[in-house]
């Protein structure tokens, strides 16, 4: 941010949003992600899932809930957060997690001049010819003949040609739902391999943790023994 002007407005903004817990430090706050999501909630109430990011005090479990807020909801408003950004963001690095506010602002400010398509992108490129509600859906609906044709041949040759024209339309449709479970189903495989991670990494700590209780033990049994007590 240039100015100190621009850093109070944004903060300003911030607390025009009704958040969970209040804020002290606002880089500590915002470092797992779950009052971002919260603004984004506000915004865009149909693209989050606010069960899915729980508080979190470990690196792993932050940088889960902000992967996940980067795959399922911001990638929906033309938005994604750099690694960098995310591991300075979780680190609670100054000035990090303004950048990522500011963008989230302008991603607003959009929105609410109509000039931002929120959904999946092969939704805004099927839909291209049509104007974006502030939803993302395409305004308006297909367009109807003025008049409906006298009956007969012509009227039901209009039919014929009509029903044809819906096809490719049914198509695209259905090739646009596979994609989007294909999308939810590499997200969801994404999302458990990264548990797979996490709880391998707690295994280990265990381990390590059993390891040293052992030779803890051992330690105190050979000196019981030197004391003829074993």
């Amino acid at each position: 941010l240039e100015s100190d002007e621009e850093l109070q407005k944004l903060y300003n903004w911030v607390d025009e949003v009704p958040l969970s817990r209040p804020k002290r430090n606002i880089a500590r706050d915002f470092a797992d992600g779950v009052l971002y999501a919260e603004i984004v909630n506000h915004y865009f109430p149909r693209l989050v899932e606010m069960h899915n990011y729980s508080p979190a005090s470990s690196r792993e479990q932050k940088m889960y809930n902000w992967k996940t807020l980067n795959q399922k909801v911001l990638k929906k408003i033309g938005y994604q957060i750099h690694q960098a950004d995310l591991d300075e963001v979780v680190s609670a690095s100054a000035g990090a997690i303004e950048r990522v506010l500011k963008v989230l602002a302008e991603k607003v400010l959009q929105m609410r001049k109509g000039e931002l398509r929120v959904g999946r992108p092969t939704v805004g490129q099927s839909a291209a010819a049509g104007s974006a509600t502030p939803e993302g859906h395409a305004g308006g609906a297909r367009p109807r003949p003025r008049d409906g044709g006298s009956a007969g041949p012509r009227g039901r040759a209009d039919g014929v040609a009509g029903g044809a024209a819906d096809v490719p339309t049914v198509q695209r449709f259905r090739q646009e739902v596979d994609e989007e479970m294909l999308l939810e189903k590499e997200q969801t495989i994404g999302e458990l391999r990264e548990m797979v991670v996490i709880m391998s990494e707690k295994i280990k700590k265990l381990e390590q943790l059993v390891r040293i209780k052992d030779s803890k033990i051992e330690a105190m049994g050979q000196k019981l023994q030197k004391l003829g007590l074993g």
